[in-house]
């Protein structure tokens, strides 16, 4: 009769409260190869079939377990309820998402006040927004680099200082330029913010995790105007709006160096030395083909979701940011909807007839010209493209070795920003030429979608791993 023995070590655990709120740290060792040499404190042996080939046994009454790696994961107690380390990433992550999103409408609805301010034509001020877009792209790229260089956490506190830094130098209303510079900082920690906390949650390999996240990108995104407008109805100056983004941006810095100061990625089972370089990992990623599927995909998911968005506002000015505030709500409730534990959505078929009945939705849009039936078909077509993105996002992570994925969910997130600049600009490059104008909306948009949802079924299946 064999027998095991198991032995428990509990390292920088806080005591128990049973009362009260607590935050643990909590190390645990994880072997791997079997040249570590460890003492058997109880004399007896374990049976090699219990440590999976972890650990052996040796005549001399020591087993060989592989080299600890020493993970410090985080939980927080309060009372009776622990909520583990996943838990709380996710938190953390829906926190800086929130904030990084805000600045997507944000900078739309103040381009009227900083018309006024400024006394600059609506092209001269429109530059903004190359400003952020810049910032955002370059923080995409350099996320990888830098997650390797400085660690995590150290890239998320630069992101809220980034993010900020440009929040506080436009609050005092600086000349026009300095705006500028203020939204590519701004642009800069959002794009960290983004990039860096979605590698994070891509570990997970969990598609509702990411549905969450963008859940709370789209609450950001719909929010905003909001603030703006409540600000302008009270007759307050439009500067004083950053200052919302720049307490929250301060509060969530110490949430997310209390959750992310230890945090360390997790590693692959078995890495080939050549590989462990950011260059040669860069090199291996490209010439991946599901890099470049995805990176597709996404393009041509921002295309739909940035052409709808600023096409909305010319076909109906009257009513334009309320039907965009409806957009962003129904995008915001499809990724919450599609992230709950009962509803599953597959890979490839749930996608494309999300697509499909997303194509649907604009049919209404692009045939039945009244104001109901458009509130109703700009609320359903976000409904259905709401999860677009999280799960693009979640099917290339899930497809790509842990020490791949926060290059992966970089360059997807970076390309995201390329395919919402080239949708617009060919479509407004297409209205031109036609002579449908606006009402190319409805076929342009069903084309997208229709690439997209072919380009879905060359996903490869997962691979099933022990």
């Amino acid at each position: 009769m064999s027998q095991t023995t198991t032995c428990e070590i509990e390292v920088d655990a806080l005591p128990r409260l049973e009362h009260g709120t607590s935050l643990l740290h909590v190390k645990s060792l994880q072997a791997q190869t079997p040249d570590v040499l460890t003492e058997n404190l109880n004399g007896e042996y374990f049976s090699g079939g219990a440590t999976s080939g972890y650990a052996n046994a040796t005549d001399s009454g020591h087993i060989l377990v592989g080299p600890a790696q020493a993970k410090e994961t985080v939980t927080l107690r309060i009372g009776n309820i622990v909520l583990e380390d996943k838990v709380l990433y996710l938190a953390g992550a829906c926190m800086g998402s929130f904030v990084a999103s805000l600045n997507f409408t944000a900078t739309g609805a103040n381009l009227p006040s900083f018309q006024d301010h400024y006394h600059l034509s609506y092209e001269t001020v429109s530059l903004v927004f190359l400003a952020g877009f810049g910032g955002y792209l370059v923080s995409c790229v350099l996320n990888s680099v830098l997650q390797s260089v400085i660690g995590t956490c150290n890239v998320i506190l630069m992101a809220g200082i980034l993010n900020g830094g440009g929040a506080l130098l436009i609050s005092f209303a600086p000349p026009f330029p300095l705006v500028a510079v203020g939204l590519c900082l701004m642009g800069f920690g959002a794009g960290f913010y983004e990039a860096c906390l979605t590698s994070v949650i891509s570990h997970f390999e969990d598609g509702r995790l990411m549905n969450i996240i963008y859940a709370f990108a789209g609450l950001g995104a719909l929010v905003a105007p909001f603030v703006i407008g409540a600000l302008t109805k009270a007759n307050a100056s439009w500067k004083l709006y950053y200052w919302f983004p720049l307490s929250l941006t301060i509060l969530l810095a110490i949430c997310h160096f209390m959750l992310f100061k230890n945090y360390v990625a997790p590693a692959d089972h078995e890495e080939a030395p050549e590989n462990k370089s950011v260059g040669a990992r860069f090199k291996l990623v490209m010439r991946m083909p599901m890099t470049w599927l995805g990176m597709i995909l996404m393009v041509l998911s921002y295309a739909i979701v940035d052409v709808l968005s600023n096409v909305l506002l010319p076909i109906s000015p009257d009513i334009s940011r309320y039907q965009l505030a409806m957009f962003w709500a129904g995008l915001t409730a499809g990724r919450i909807f599609f992230s709950l534990p009962l509803i599953h959505l597959r890979e490839r078929m749930g996608n494309a007839l999300l697509l499909v009945s997303m194509c649907g939705a604009i049919g209404l849009l692009w045939a039945v010209r009244s104001t109901a039936s458009d509130w109703v078909a700009v609320a359903v077509a976000g409904f259905f493209l709401g999860p677009n993105t999280p799960g693009i996002l979640s099917i290339v992570s899930t497809r790509v070795p842990p020490s791949l994925k926060g290059i992966v969910v970089s360059i997807t997130i970076g390309s995201a920003l390329v395919g919402g600049t080239l949708g617009s600009l060919i479509f407004g490059v297409t209205v031109g030429k036609v002579s449908l104008g606006l009402r190319m909306l409805g076929p342009f948009i069903m084309v997208l979608a229709g690439l997209s949802a072919l380009l879905f079924w060359g996903i490869p299946p997962r691979r099933k791993v022990d």
